[in-house]
């Protein structure tokens, strides 16, 4: 008769081979399901994003249903014993990493199925007539933060793949296409949790809130953007929106009158009595937009919670959507025609009283098309890529709610950068509405030296390009009608930058440098006739341009644009140091010599943050 160890081995042979057959069934179905999964879960974002409810649920079912296919292949003890096998234990290692990722991202898909409807959907309760449901808005809060919990866990488990064992090639193609995915979605939801937190208290949840609006007229121009074309008090209380009268120069007088107000610490454009209406001469909305509710309160004596500053192209991007509006004195206003026929056409609406009044008109009934609940995320879309081209900003007294502005680029504040820096805005120094037909061309020519210094030559070469005078007699050069142009043109400049030269056309002037909250600035004022073209020219030193790291040379720039009608053309070119050779070129860098490369935009329409390195022999050790 056998002996009990003598028929041990067999069963245990026997149990290892099933065990092992189980594996091998198991890590058989893993890659058709990921795959299969992978591609539900993209019929669902399609479907979201399109609307279809019932399209997205049945996808995101489906992807639940090979999702769990997945884990039951990995996660259990066939998966856990597989991942220490030899040869292929790293490719179940990383299968089970990827189920991970899979079911996190599913959960997310299954939030976003739940979520959207509720923000877009013909049942949607979340906003209507100006009203925003507070239980509703808190719910969406809190799935948010659950997706953004699951896509941390995704990021992490597709970080874990190693891509190392038998089929490492499709799993890791795998992993990197859903990286490009995760990522930036991961990014946009962790940036944008502060300010969504912070949704409630700005809607009144806690207690009423009132703001103001000031609609931006970029045919005349301030540092920060537009000049203020109309004024509208809104307040909040428990997500209910109202809107007061639209108030401008004409109802409201006293905008014109000079006046005292608190002035912002450190502000240098805020000089002793001044008018409402040149409140915003800062080129940064949170001291421009702090200058306005004052401004506001020696005016109205009431005190705001922020200010929300949208000028008449971001208006017109929204009316995109909206559609178009029939306005008395104006007739059919849309997306195509609002920016001509507010700021364009003073030449066919000349008295300024009925215009102002079709101005005051339209503030309503573009706000009513607005605040309707269709379209939400696209309009969300518009105001966030007009805040890139600071069109758009927001200002809010609250820190919290500050801080989440600044987060996400919305508050209209110039870059903190400490390496090389560009901002270039120009304000309207004689009243016209000429900056209509500005157009604006920014180069600059960098050379770096070894310690990461470099010597700067900026031209700002702007054409007054006004068609010819078609008023009544000559021209006066100022008013509603006039085609010339003052311009004072304003230098923002890298922190510790030293300027040694100013010219005009050639011709070396007189300059003084002003202290922007520690960032230099040089302005000149130049006269433009019909048609005109000047050169504003500066040479400088900026002490640390680049990033210096062994023998590698890091430039940076940040540029700031300025909110206009025609976007400046900017172009920059940087040479190294004799020595160093220009790693490989970013996206929208073309060479430029050996050792130069060149960066250009036609339109500059956000805030841009360039690189460009270069490797040789420095001067440091």
């Amino acid at each position: 008769m056998p002996s009990a160890s003598s028929l041990r081995k067999p069963i245990v042979l026997l149990a290892f081979a099933a065990g092992m057959v189980a594996l091998g069934v198991s890590v058989a179905r893993v890659p058709a399901a990921a795959d299969d999964a992978r591609q539900q879960l993209s019929v669902a974002k399609i479907a979201i994003e399109a609307g279809d409810q019932d399209a997205a649920e049945a996808a995101v079912e489906r992807a639940r249903d090979h999702v769990d296919t997945v884990q039951l292949g990995m996660q259990g003890p066939v998966g856990l014993l597989g991942q220490w096998l030899p040869v292929v234990g790293a490719s179940i290692s990383d299968a089970r990493h990827l189920g991970d990722a899979l079911d996190a991202v599913t959960v997310v898909a299954e939030l976003g199925a739940e979520t959207y409807p509720e923000i877009t959907g013909t049942d949607s309760t979340f906003f209507i007539g100006g009203q925003v449901d507070i239980p509703t808005l808190e719910r969406l809060i809190d799935n948010a933060a659950r997706a953004q919990a699951e896509l941390s866990v995704a990021r992490t488990a597709l970080g874990e793949i190693e891509a190392t064992g038998p089929g490492a090639a499709r799993i890791g193609t795998a992993r990197d296409e859903a990286l490009a995915q995760v990522v930036p979605i991961h990014d946009g939801l962790t940036s944008s949790m502060p300010l969504i937190e912070q949704l409630p208290d700005i809607l009144g949840a806690d207690g009423e809130r009132k703001y103001l609006v000031a609609i931006l007229n970029p045919a005349e121009l301030r540092y920060s953007g537009g000049t203020a074309l109309t004024l509208t008090p809104i307040t909040v209380q428990d997500g209910t929106i109202e809107f007061g009268e639209a108030e401008d120069t004409e109802t409201s007088p006293a905008l014109l009158q000079p006046r005292y107000w608190k002035k912002v610490k450190g502000n240098p454009f805020h000089q002793r009595q001044t008018r409402v209406v040149n409140a915003t001469f800062a080129p940064s909305w949170p001291v421009s937009g702090e200058e306005t509710l004052n401004a506001w309160r020696s005016v109205r004596g009431r005190n705001m919670s922020g200010l929300i500053a949208i000028d008449v192209v971001t208006l017109s991007r929204l009316a995109q959507i909206t559609g178009p509006m029939d306005v008395p004195g104006y007739g059919t206003v849309d997306g195509n025609n609002l920016v001509e026929t507010l700021v364009g056409s003073y030449d066919k609406y000349t008295d300024a009283k009925q215009r102002k009044a079709a101005n005051r008109a339209l503030v309503p009934l573009f706000v009513e098309r607005l605040l309707e609940s269709g379209g939400l995320p696209d309009k969300a879309r518009v105001l966030a890529e007009a805040a890139q081209g600071r069109h758009f900003a927001a200002y809010f007294r609250d820190e919290d709610s500050q801080e989440a502005m600044q987060g996400l680029s919305i508050a209209g504040d110039l870059s903190d950068t400490d390496h090389d820096y560009l901002g270039v805005f120009t304000q309207n120094v004689v009243p016209s509405k000429s900056d209509y037909w500005q157009s604006r061309q920014v180069r600059t020519d960098v050379r770096l030296r070894p310690d990461g210094s470099a010597r700067v030559e900026l031209e700002v070469e702007i054409h007054n390009d006004s068609p010819p005078f078609a008023g009544v007699g000559t021209d006066n050069h100022l008013g509603y009608d006039t085609r010339w142009a003052t311009h004072s043109v304003g230098n923002f400049l890298p922190r510790g930058a030293e300027v040694d030269t100013v010219s005009v056309d050639g011709a070396p002037t007189d300059f003084t440098i002003g202290d922007y909250f520690g960032r230099p600035f040089v302005r000149q004022t130049i006269e433009f006739a019909p048609q005109a073209r000047h050169v504003l020219r500066l040479e400088y030193d900026v002490p640390g341009a680049a990033v210096v790291v062994g023998e590698r040379l890091s430039y940076r720039l940040d540029l700031d644009p300025q909110g206009m009608v025609r976007p400046e053309g900017v172009s920059t070119t940087v040479r190294f140091p004799q020595g160093f050779t220009i790693d490989e070129l970013p996206e929208g860098w073309v060479a430029a010599g050996d050792r130069a490369a060149t960066w250009s935009v036609d339109a500059l329409d956000e805030s841009p943050h360039l690189v460009l390195s270069a490797t040789g022999a420095t001067n440091t050790p």
